[in-house]
């Protein structure tokens, strides 16, 4: 017998061991023993040494194993060898026990393993453990007996730690241990997770195996990544502060391949049950403190999956959805003329005219004299706000609108003098900013936000907190999980149009959803994970207190943010983004090709300033090396320049002419990605005609784009403000749509200016390849 399995499949191995199987085999750590932290070593953190214990301790154990080999012909050692290196001439026997005592913090049987030895035992089988371990016996009983308990340890006939033998599993183990049964090779069936020293080597020997496989591939990358995530937002981690993992049982555990539904319980299930279990004791504080009736209230749509992972695991103790938009929050929230100039001042710069003039309540006849697609702080929109008549009506409107809300909020129970808790996946938490004061003057209610990720711009004094928020990490961190967090909208939000207004009844009006049904099925599988984790961790005991969860959600949050796995990205091409103010505009998720241009237009740069809405995801088929530096210069607030990220320029002989004359200079185009590069030439205000000598330096080139931008908005707003240039290829033969043959040395592409209609300085930006040039072209004749 020689098969592979996954967790979830171990209930029914026993059914499957040939008929002369006397001893269930075990490997001990990560088959019976696992650790709630990313990897072994991780444990090392809590040891107690300057600068940190993890690359000492590292060190101490690979010269133990050195000296072992040298002097004893064998790599195995014992747990005091290696504190010996690690605290020369100091109490070794402390520091060992500091070690073992971090293990006993750390490790926790798994419960699938325990059953199997339970049921081995039942059916008369020995069980014994077989590992390759620097741990005595005594030692790994006693670690057994703290992590998977007393019981099942007693269940335990045998230990065999290849510290004890100077050999390990694949350099023959099973040899000694076979011989101390006196058992034939085929009376054992072994189970483990490596699958050399667990299957390969004693499968050699007529063993019966089982590897265990812990993770598919997809979900092993997501955990190393969440690691990694977990060392950059967190400074201390992997220093004084282990890796935690405390969700890689139910990782483990989980039984479909779908990537959607993987995604959903390998990411969103661990996040939002740690969420779930903060809410429910802020909730109970806060009904504690206040002595009032306190509601928890899950604000649509964002909260929709939130709400249901909370229901999933405490179904007993009353949540409610209730539709609050950021639209509706405004139109309810216009109490007075200062709230309007608030509005005006906080939004004016960001949002249509159209788009703010719906949350002040104008009726159709007063909208047809705006300018509806102007940014609202246009002065002709603001003098209409601000005359006192139309204050006095959206004042009044306003009102109104909140008598709606606030019957809205009393259809799901909520009562004057009561406490609400608005939760929400985040950021800012504005709708609490715009509907407090009023709620609290009519309703005398409490409010408070209790937000997934709280990155408030400005303090604003009210009650908030948020799972993850300046309370565990500075503002770099909170500020670069903001920047990408559509992702997890998207991940969580109901398929519904977003509410724009509410019936006398408190009854929701909503807009019409444009979703896609193929983003509403992936959605719904995404979803279904989450709550499958849910679910199934009320039936599986999980290692950890609090902190360590909290610690995890935050690692996996930032891992998916900006490292997603290429399953992941290939799940969320079939996301729309909805902005969700009352408009029905919808923008793709991920735009691979849109970023590719960009990277070859703006280099590295372009991460930083382009305004997308999820960078990391459309950059990470160009590899994970750009995902790493956008997270490192989001996390760290990096100054770097784009003259530092340029790498060495080549240069090219430009015409620049107008009707006086012309002169020939040279101009340096910069590298920017996959071979590209781009070069910037003035055209004066639209005067200069420029000609590129491509055929001086290049027999063939590609040019991706040319266009006209205009110099002092160049960089600041993408290709917003900038037109296609209209260039004349001279001696240039087309081999390809952009692809072009140099037949000469005064081979050109000329460009004229373009028409302007102000007097404002322009440039010509052209991004292109150099496929060929002159000297690589004459060392291939040659050489041919």
């Amino acid at each position: 017998m020689k098969i592979q399995l996954r967790s979830s499949e171990l209930s029914t191995l026993l059914d499957q061991a040939p008929p002369g199987v006397r001893w269930l085999s075990l490997d001990c750590f990560d088959t019976l023993v696992w650790r709630d932290t990313a990897t072994p070593a991780d444990v090392f953190a809590d040891l107690d040494f300057p600068g940190g214990a993890i690359e000492p301790r590292r060190r101490a154990e690979d010269a133990a194993r050195a000296w072992a080999k040298l002097y004893r012909d064998s790599f195995e050692v014992s747990l005091d060898d290696i504190h010996e290196r690690l605290r020369p001439g100091g109490d070794v026997a402390a520091s060992v026990e500091a070690e073992l005592a971090a293990e006993a913090r750390h490790c926790f049987g798994f419960e699938p393993v325990k059953q199997l030895i339970r049921d081995a035992k039942a059916r008369g089988l020995g069980v014994m453990i077989v590992s390759d371990t620097y741990l005595d016996e005594a030692q790994l009983r006693a670690l057994i007996a703290t992590a998977a308990g007393a019981d099942i340890a007693a269940l335990i006939d045998r230990v065999f730690p290849s510290s004890a033998y100077g050999m390990n599993k694949s350099d023959g183990l099973f040899g000694p241990v076979l011989e101390a049964l006196g058992a034939a090779p085929g009376e054992l069936l072994h189970v483990g997770d490596n699958p050399v020293a667990d299957q390969v080597a004693p499968s050699e020997l007529g063993i019966n195996t089982v590897h265990l496989l812990q993770f598919d591939d997809a979900a092993r990358a997501r955990l190393r990544l969440e690691a990694a995530a977990s060392a950059m937002i967190q400074p201390d981690v992997r220093v004084t502060r282990p890796a935690w993992q405390p969700h890689r049982p139910l990782v483990s555990l989980r039984e479909e391949s779908d990537p959607a539904f993987a995604l959903g319980h390998d990411v969103l299930g661990p996040l939002l049950q740690t969420y779930a279990h903060w809410l429910r004791e802020e909730r109970r504080a806060i009904a504690e403190r206040s002595g009032r009736r306190t509601h928890l209230l899950f604000l649509l749509r964002d909260g929709f999956l939130p709400g249901r992972v909370f229901e999933e695991l405490f179904a007993d103790e009353p949540a409610r959805l209730v539709e609050i938009s950021r639209h509706t929050a405004a139109g309810a929230s216009l109490v007075d003329e200062a709230a309007v100039r608030a509005r005006l001042f906080h939004e004016g710069k960001y949002i249509s005219v159209g788009m703010l003039a719906g949350q002040f309540h104008f009726k159709q006849g007063e909208l047809a004299k705006l300018k509806l697609d102007e940014l609202a702080d246009d002065p002709d929109f603001v003098a209409t706000v601000l005359r006192p008549e139309m204050l006095r009506q959206i004042v009044h409107r306003s009102a109104r609108f909140a008598d709606r809300l606030m019957a809205h909020l009393k259809r799901v129970g909520v009562a004057e003098g009561d406490a609400v808790i608005f939760a929400d996946l985040g950021y800012q938490g504005s709708v609490q900013d715009q509907i407090a004061p009023m709620l609290v003057e009519r309703m005398g209610l409490q409010v408070a936000g209790r937000y997934l990720l709280l990155r408030e711009g400005q303090q604003t004094g009210l009650d908030k907190r948020g799972l993850i928020d300046a309370r565990h990490y500075d503002q770099r961190v909170l500020d670069s999980l903001f920047g990408p967090i559509a992702v997890l909208e998207q991940l969580c939000t109901i398929a519904q149009g977003s509410v724009v207004d509410y019936k006398f009844d408190g009854t929701p009006v909503r807009k019409v959803a444009g979703i896609k049904s193929a983003q509403s099925a992936t959605r719904d599988r995404a979803q279904a994970g989450a709550v499958a984790f849910a679910r199934r961790s009320k039936d599986v005991a999980l290692p950890g207190d609090f902190e360590p969860w909290r610690i995890a959600a935050g690692a996996s949050l930032a891992r998916l943010l900006y490292l997603p796995t290429p399953e992941e990205v290939e799940v969320l091409l079939r996301f729309d983004h909805d902005v969700n103010l009352g408009t029905e505009a919808l923008v793709p998720l991920v735009d691979s090709e849109a970023a590719v241009a960009g990277l070859r237009s703006r280099g590295l740069p372009y991460l930083m300033h382009a305004n997308r809405i999820y960078i990391p995801g459309e950059i990470r088929g160009q590899g994970l090396s750009l995902n790493l530096s956008m997270l490192a210069w989001c996390r760290y607030g990096l100054e770097i320049t784009t003259g530092d990220m340029a790498g060495f320029p080549m240069t090219l002989p430009v015409i620049i002419a107008d009707a006086q004359g012309q002169t020939l200079t040279e101009i340096e185009a910069h590298p920017t990605h996959d071979g590209y590069y781009a070069m910037a030439v003035p055209m004066g205000a639209g005067r200069f005609t420029v000609g590129v000598q491509w055929g001086a330096v290049l027999e063939c080139v590609q040019i991706e784009s040319a266009r006209v931008h205009i110099v002092e908005s160049f960089g600041t707003k993408g290709d917003g403000l900038s037109v296609p240039a209209t260039p004349v290829h001279d001696g240039m033969e087309t081999l390809a749509p952009g692809l072009y043959r140099c037949t000469s040395l005064a081979s050109l592409t000329m460009v004229p200016p373009p028409g302007l209609k102000r007097d404002v300085d322009v440039m010509l930006y052209i991004v292109f390849r150099p496929v060929v040039r002159r000297g690589e072209a004459a060392d291939v004749r040659q050489a041919a």
